[in-house]
C-alpha cells in the first residue's frame, strides 16, 4: 500500500496552484498593457512616456513568465512588486483621481501569489498615495480609500484561506483515493479467491433454507398444537372451577336458598375466601386463553388506579390460609396511607402470591414477613423469611425459566420453576425492579419496587357507555361497537395511550358520537359483511375487524345470547326477562355440576319455571322432540355430539328451529380452528394519502410473517 509520503504535500499542491495562476496573470497583464498602449495612441496630446512605459512593462511581464520556469519564487515576488511599482509610477505619469483605485485588483493578485508580502506592498502604496495627495499631484479622499483598501485586504485574505482549505481537502481526498485504489486492487484478488467459496456457501444456504422452511412448518404445527392444548386445558380447568365459583357465589350472596339454615361466621368467611380465590384463579385462566387464541408473543397489562392498602390487605388475606396448618408465622407490616398507583391488579397479586408461597414452602419453621412502605419515588415490597436460604452460586439463576435450586425441600414441594421467572417479568413490565438477598441457612429477602407516577398515566382504559358519563372527550378516544364486553377490554389492553368506549350496537352510535367526539371507530364484525349507511357516511376513520367474541358466535350460530361460565344469577335474570312466561327451560351440559348450578340459579329466582336436564347432545334432541321447551341453555363443547352439531340439527328440523337458544361456554372465544383467523379493513372518509398508505404498509409488514 502506498504511503502518504509518496503523495504531494499540501505546500507542493499550493505551489502548483500559484504557478498556474502566475502563468495566467502574466499573460493577461501583458495583453492588457499592449491593449492600453494602443488605446492611448488616439489621445491628444499623445502621452509618449506612458505608452513607452506600457510597452516596457509588457515585455518585462513576459520575461518574468519565462523566468518562472526556473525560479518561480523570485518571479512571483518580482511580478507583484512590479505591479505596485508600475501603478505608483502611473500616478506620476498620468495623475488622475481614479487611478489609485486600481490597487484593489493588485491586492487580490498579491494574496493569490505571495500572501503576506502583498499586505506590506499595499501598505506602502497607500503611503505613496498619501504623499502624492499631500503634494497636490492627485486629489483622492484618503479615509474612504483606506477603508476600502482594508476591506479588500480582509476579503482577499479570507478567500485565500478558503482556497487553502479546499486544497487541504483535495490533498486528503487524493491520498484517500489512492489508498482506496490500492486496497481495491488488493481485495480484488481476494474476491476472486472467495468466488468458489461463495458458490459452496450458496449451495449450503439453499439446503439450509429448505431445512428452515421445514422447521417453520413444524413450528407452525407445534404452535397450533399449543393453542389447541391451551384451549382444551383451560376449558378443563374452568369447568370444575366454574362449579366451585358458582356454588360459592350462591352460598355467599344468597344463603337463603338453603332454607332457614344460618351459616356460622367462620363458615361464611371460608366461603368468601373460596369465592374470592376462585375469581382470581379464573382471571389467570383467562390470561392463558388470551395467549392461545389471540396469539400474542407478550402479555399485556390492564392498568387500574388502585388503593394499595386495601389491595394489599385483600392479597394478604388470600395468602394467610397457606400458613394456618404450618409451623410458620405470617407477619404483615404494611405502612398506613400508601399512595394510590396504577397497576395491573391481577399481575401484582400473582407476584405477591408467588413470592409468599415460595417463602412458606422453603421455611420449615420460623416467620415470613410481608412489608410494604413508601421510599422516595417508589413503593417497596419485601417478603422476608427465616427459611433455608439460597446458595450464593445459584442466586443469579433462580429467575431463569424452569430453573430450580437443587435441594431436598424443592424436590419435596415440586414446582415447574416458572414462578420467579414470571414474577420478574410482571414486575419489570410495571417499570419496577426485583432482587433478592439471602444467606444460606438463615433465610432470604425478596424485594420488588413499583414506581410512583409523576403524573397521571395515559394508560389504556376501557369504559362501557353506561359507565362513562364523567369521561371528558380526548383526541385519543375510540369507539368499539360490539355487545361482548370482553372485546372492549381486550382492545384496551393491547392499545397504548388510547381510551376505549364500547357501545353494544350501531343504534347507539349517534348519541356516542355526539357525547365523545371519537377519533375513530372499531367495528368488530367480518369485513365481508356490508356496512350500514350510518357507518359509510361518517367523517372519521372506521376499522373493521373480526376479533373473537361471543357476539360473532351468537350471530353465526343464530342464538339469542351467550353466557360464559360460571353462569351468574344476575345474568340469568337479565336474559330471562327477554322472554314472556318461560314455562320450561332445557339445560344441556355434559358436566353434572354445571347443570345443577344453573338449575339452582333458575329455581332461586323463577320457581315456577320447569327445568329439564340433558347431559349430552343426543339426549337433548330427544327431549326437544318429545317435550319442546321454551328456551334451551346449550353447552358447545360436549363429547360425542357437540353443541354446534345440536344447533345444526335444530335448524333443519321445523319443530325445533323456532326454539330460542342461549349458549353456555367455558371460554370467552370460539374454539374451532377457523375462528382463530381474523381480517381487518380500514375505511377513511376522504381516502388515504400515498404517504399514509406507505406508513400503514410499513407497520403491517413488521407484524406479518409468511406461512411457508
Amino acid at each position: 500500500m502506498a504511503s502518504a509520503k509518496t503523495h504531494p504535500s499540501v505546500e507542493v499542491v499550493l505551489l502548483d496552484f500559484r504557478a498556474d495562476i502566475f502563468q495566467q496573470l502574466t499573460e493577461s497583464i501583458a495583453f492588457f498593457c499592449i491593449a492600453a498602449a494602443l488605446a492611448l495612441l488616439f489621445l491628444i496630446p499623445l502621452p509618449h512616456q506612458l505608452i513607452f512605459f506600457l510597452y516596457v512593462f509588457s515585455a518585462y511581464t513576459l520575461y518574468l513568465r519565462v523566468m518562472a520556469r526556473r525560479r518561480l519564487h523570485l518571479a512571483r515576488h518580482l511580478f507583484v512588486a512590479s505591479l505596485y511599482i508600475a501603478l505608483s509610477a502611473s500616478l506620476v505619469l498620468l495623475p488622475t483621481n481614479w487611478l489609485p483605485f486600481l490597487v484593489f485588483p493588485l491586492v487580490l493578485i498579491g494574496e493569490l501569489l505571495v500572501s503576506h508580502i502583498g499586505i506590506l506592498l499595499a501598505t506602502a502604496f497607500f503611503g505613496w498615495t498619501a504623499l502624492l495627495v499631500a503634494g497636490g499631484f492627485i486629489d483622492v479622499p484618503l479615509a474612504p480609500f483606506a477603508l476600502f483598501l482594508c476591506l479588500m485586504l480582509t476579503i482577499s485574505n479570507r478567500g485565500i484561506q478558503a482556497i487553502k482549505m479546499l486544497l487541504v481537502w483535495y490533498h486528503a481526498m487524493y491520498i484517500q483515493t489512492n489508498e482506496m485504489l490500492e486496497q481495491a486492487r488488493t481485495h480484488r484478488a481476494e474476491v476472486v479467491q472467495f468466488a468458489k467459496s461463495l458458490e459452496i456457501s450458496y449451495d449450503t444456504q439453499h439446503r439450509l433454507q429448505e431445512q428452515l422452511m421445514y422447521a417453520r412448518r413444524q413450528a407452525d404445527e407445534a404452535r397450533r398444537l399449543k393453542e389447541r392444548f391451551a384451549s382444551n386445558i383451560s376449558h378443563e380447568l374452568r369447568t370444575p372451577l366454574n362449579i366451585i365459583l358458582g356454588f360459592a357465589e350462591i352460598m355467599h350472596l344468597t344463603p337463603e336458598v338453603y332454607g332457614d339454615l344460618a351459616f356460622p361466621p367462620k363458615l361464611q368467611r371460608d366461603i368468601y375466601q373460596i369465592h374470592r380465590n376462585s375469581r382470581h384463579l379464573l382471571e389467570l385462566i383467562d390470561d392463558v386463553l388470551d395467549l392461545s387464541h389471540i396469539e400474542i408473543s407478550q402479555f399485556s397489562l390492564n392498568f387500574e388506579r388502585t388503593n394499595l392498602n386495601q389491595f394489599l390487605d385483600d392479597s394478604a388475606q388470600i395468602v394467610r390460609n397457606l400458613f394456618k396448618s404450618s409451623a410458620v408465622e405470617f407477619v404483615v407490616n404494611i405502612e398506613d396511607a400508601l399512595p394510590e398507583i396504577e397497576i395491573d391488579r391481577t399481575r401484582i397479586r400473582q407476584v405477591l402470591i408467588n413470592l409468599l408461597n415460595n417463602a412458606q414452602r422453603f421455611t420449615p419453621s420460623g416467620t415470613v414477613t410481608f412489608a410494604a412502605a413508601r421510599r422516595q419515588n417508589d413503593v417497596v415490597f419485601e417478603i422476608t423469611d427465616t427459611g433455608i436460604g439460597i446458595p450464593k452460586d445459584r442466586m443469579e439463576l433462580i429467575f431463569e425459566e424452569f430453573y430450580q435450586v437443587d435441594y431436598s425441600l424443592s424436590r419435596t414441594h415440586g414446582g415447574a420453576g416458572l414462578g420467579l421467572a414470571i414474577t420478574k417479568r410482571f414486575v419489570e413490565a410495571h417499570s419496577g425492579r426485583l432482587f433478592v438477598t439471602s444467606e444460606e441457612g438463615k433465610g432470604s429477602t425478596f424485594t420488588f419496587t413499583l414506581p410512583l407516577p409523576t403524573e397521571s398515566r395515559n394508560s389504556s382504559s376501557m369504559l362501557r357507555a353506561a359507565e362513562a358519563p364523567k369521561l371528558k372527550p380526548l383526541g385519543s378516544l375510540w369507539l368499539v361497537i360490539d355487545a361482548d364486553p370482553q372485546v372492549g377490554k381486550l382492545i384496551a389492553r393491547h392499545t397504548e395511550k388510547r381510551q376505549i368506549v364500547q357501545i353494544e350496537d350501531e343504534t347507539k352510535l349517534k348519541e356516542a358520537m355526539r357525547q365523545y367526539s371519537p377519533q375513530g371507530i372499531i367495528l368488530n364484525r367480518p369485513p365481508t359483511e356490508p356496512l350500514s349507511v350510518t357507518l359509510t357516511n361518517l367523517p372519521i376513520p372506521v376499522i373493521i375487524c373480526s376479533l373473537p367474541s361471543t357476539t360473532q358466535m351468537v350471530r353465526k350460530l343464530g342464538a339469542d345470547a351467550c353466557l360464559s361460565k360460571p353462569v351468574r344469577l344476575h345474568q340469568i335474570i337479565e336474559q330471562f326477562h327477554r322472554y314472556d312466561r318461560l314455562q320450561s327451560v332445557l339445560v344441556v351440559d355434559d358436566d353434572l355440576g354445571v347443570v345443577q348450578l344453573v338449575q339452582r340459579s333458575i329455581e332461586t329466582q323463577f320457581p315456577r319455571t320447569q327445568v329439564l336436564r340433558a347431559y349430552d347432545g343426543r339426549h337433548a334432541l330427544e327431549i326437544m322432540r318429545t317435550t319442546p321447551p321454551d328456551l334451551v341453555l346449550l353447552d358447545l363443547v360436549m363429547p360425542e355430539m357437540s353443541g354446534f352439531e345440536v344447533i345444526e340439527i335444530m335448524k333443519n328440523d321445523p319443530r325445533m328451529a323456532c326454539i330460542p337458544i342461549i349458549l353456555l361456554t367455558a371460554t370467552k372465544y370460539i374454539t374451532s380452528e377457523d375462528e382463530t383467523r381474523t381480517e381487518m379493513l380500514i375505511r377513511e372518509p376522504d381516502g388515504l394519502r400515498p404517504l399514509d398508505v406507505l406508513k400503514l404498509i410499513s407497520t403491517v409488514m413488521d407484524r406479518l410473517n409468511p406461512s411457508h
